[in-house]
């Protein structure tokens, strides 16, 4: 399946995200996404910079993605939209406070940039909410945050019935990859820097991503396996 990796922190400076995104494309990855919302979401125009920076730095064939963790007032949220819509953004990911599906709505109308919501959420409530107020073009539950995977499967069912993909946004790839694969409408899984590093010690030889996709094991469950050493280190530190 295809899945995105979340490279860009806010704590990099343009440079750092430039050389960062470059080692991705050159293990082969063609999905970066990269955090917006610098110096306090206070400065759409220095965060405009750092995504022209790497978008020039990539190419036009690396699909690029947006994150604001819903930081942004509407205001700077839509000129943040006006700024960054020439770089070909894939999808702005939960851009204004509290994901306000009142204020994401209306930012959809006024953007060319597919809207994304819903990995904060915490009950399938609330993205019903995001659906019927049209508010996303892709939703966003994460089983880690969402309840489980029994409440994801019915806000994807819910997602489905207004034709609305789903694509997981915070982190933890090595669980909502089954719950992507599982869905008719499953799209991307999203493999976050430091939550697929700590999945990388905490499981042995989990699935990774080779050249813009992941391949899921064949294995009971998760199929995946806890490495007893490391988790024994913690316990003793």
């Amino acid at each position: 399946m295809p899945r995105c990796i979340t490279f860009g922190l806010l704590e990099y400076s343009r440079e750092q995200l430039v050389e960062v995104a470059k080692q991705f494309v050159a293990q082969g990855h063609d999905k970066l996404k990269m955090v917006v919302a610098i110096n306090g979401a206070q400065d759409p125009a220095e965060d405009a910079a750092r995504v022209r920076a790497v978008r020039e730095a990539v190419g036009d064939g690396v699909e690029l993605m947006v994150d604001a963790n819903y930081l942004f007032a509407f205001p700077r949220a839509l000129d943040l939209c006006k700024r960054i819509e020439p770089y070909r953004i894939m999808w702005f990911e939960e851009p204004v406070y509290g994901n306000d599906a009142r204020l994401l709505a209306d930012l959809r109308r006024q953007t060319s940039i597919p809207i994304s919501a819903g990995q904060n959420e915490g009950h399938k409530w609330r993205h019903r909410e995001l659906l019927v107020h049209g508010a996303v073009d892709i939703l966003q539950p994460n089983v880690v945050y969402v309840g489980g995977y029994t409440e994801a499967v019915k806000v994807a069912a819910m997602a489905q019935a207004f034709n609305v993909p789903i694509a997981n946004g915070g982190g933890w790839p090595h669980h909502n990859a089954h719950l992507i694969a599982g869905v008719a409408n499953g799209w991307r899984v999203e493999f976050h820097v430091p939550m697929w590093v700590t999945g990388e010690i905490i499981f042995r030889d989990p699935p990774k991503p080779v050249r813009g996709t992941v391949t899921l094991p064949d294995l009971p469950g998760l199929g995946l396996e806890p490495n007893e050493d490391a988790l024994r280190e913690t316990l003793e530190r």
